[in-house]
């Protein structure tokens, strides 16, 4: 079996943004039997824009596992909610106006909100989002 890595990236410190360590809470749960999978990104942990950079040199070379991302996003007023899978990795921090390359084979992006607008999620809607998220990836993984 080939080593994944799962990187959950966002801050415990908003809640619109806690969705990849939330995420990264429910798959280190139920993937910890798995001796070539690794969590990165939790509540207690979160990888953001500012230990990005250092993550990325704690990391083995990109080559050597399957690097998977999860993260929240912005998008259109029809998307909020949906969740895309895509191929590479992602530019971090663009909402903010700056960009940090993080390389990965997947990436897995939830919409929660617009450029203009980003709802007043409650942890609760958040969890519950990421609840659906940790199950798609966890059932795609184990079958």
């Amino acid at each position: 079996m080939e080593e994944y890595i799962f990187i959950c990236i966002g801050t415990n410190k908003l809640i619109a943004d806690s969705f990849g360590p939330r995420v990264g809470e429910k798959l280190q749960k139920r993937l910890e039997h798995f001796s070539k999978v690794r969590v990165l990104g939790t509540m207690r942990k979160p990888i953001h824009f500012k230990n990005a950079e250092e993550t990325l040199k704690q990391l083995p070379p990109y080559y050597q596992q399957q690097m998977i991302l999860i993260d929240s996003a912005i998008g259109k007023d029809e998307e909020i909610g949906n969740t895309y899978y895509n191929l590479g990795g992602i530019k971090m921090g663009k909402a903010f106006g700056k960009e940090l390359y993080f390389p990965a084979h997947f990436n897995i992006k939830t919409i929660i909100g617009n450029q203009n607008y980003i709802p007043n999620w409650t942890t609760f809607q958040i969890d519950k989002l990421a609840e659906k998220v940790a199950n798609q990836v966890s059932y795609n993984f184990l079958f």
